[in-house]
């Protein structure tokens, strides 16, 4: 009797070291349910466009109750415009020190990039390490938003941020790209001499006539510069949607 006594309290010990075990014995509740534990790393913390990015979830739950675990992505865009005309006016609107004019184009609002449901949370189990592990490959695109790396960026633009980007032309604006939009501007609308080559009828004028078209048309070379922000949010969510978050943004210098 001893004998059978013995194997089976073997078994019951080897089925024991098989289960996953709990590496947690208090952690506190939200929603009458326990919070998952999540920790997420980057293989790369200064990614550029064209990287793969690899974001490591890694969790567990002192009941291992999971509805899924998301990742999501957002995509934004804080740029100044580098403006050069076909005869001489050049601005930038942003630099490290200064911005005059900055475009905020909401490129990807949070979207989920990958989601796991707790169907499919075991073929992400680690029993070394007694968690779940999900490595997710984020490749980094530069995706293109209402605001084009060309011209018509201008046309993009909403009628406030066009007003803005010609007051400020009306102050650099050379006398020949002036008379580009304007060929028979009278000698009223320059200075005769000075900072500024329009005078304040001729800053009023540009401000007032020249269109998004007019302008385009003169245009040498544009460019966006500022920063291109990617946020990674990582939730791991329990069936009663107690969420447990990690968030980082990168952002890459255009």
């Amino acid at each position: 009797m001893k004998r059978y006594i013995g194997v089976l309290s073997i078994c019951l010990l080897a089925l024991a070291s098989c289960k996953k075990n709990d590496p947690i014995t208090e952690l506190g509740s939200t929603n009458n349910e326990f919070a998952s534990q999540l920790r997420v790393t980057y293989n790369n913390t200064r990614p550029v466009f064209g990287d793969t990015l690899i974001v490591s979830a890694s969790t567990w739950q002192r009941d291992d109750k999971f509805q899924k675990v998301a990742f999501y992505e957002t995509l934004v865009e804080n740029v100044g415009i580098q403006l050069a005309l076909k005869n001489g006016t050049s601005i930038i609107t942003k630099t490290n020190d200064e911005a005059t004019l900055v475009l905020v184009d909401s490129i990807a609002k949070k979207q989920v990039a990958l989601e796991v449901k707790a169907t499919d949370l075991d073929k992400y189990w680690v029993t070394s390490t007694n968690n779940y592990v999900i490595n997710h490959p984020y490749k980094v695109e530069r995706k293109t938003g209402k605001y084009p790396n060309d011209a018509t960026l201008i046309n993009g633009m909403s009628d406030n941020e066009f007003n803005t980007l010609k007051g400020l032309l009306a102050y650099t604006m050379t006398r020949n790209d002036y008379l580009a939009l304007f060929p028979t501007a009278p000698t009223t609308h320059f200075t005769t001499g000075g900072t500024y080559v329009l005078s304040a009828t001729g800053m009023k004028n540009l401000r007032d006539n020249c269109t998004r078209a007019m302008l385009v048309a003169i245009v040498n070379t544009i460019k966006k510069v500022g920063n291109y922000s990617i946020t990674i949010d990582v939730n791991a969510v329990t069936p009663t949607n107690t969420i447990t978050a990690a968030t980082r943004t990168f952002d890459i210098t255009l």
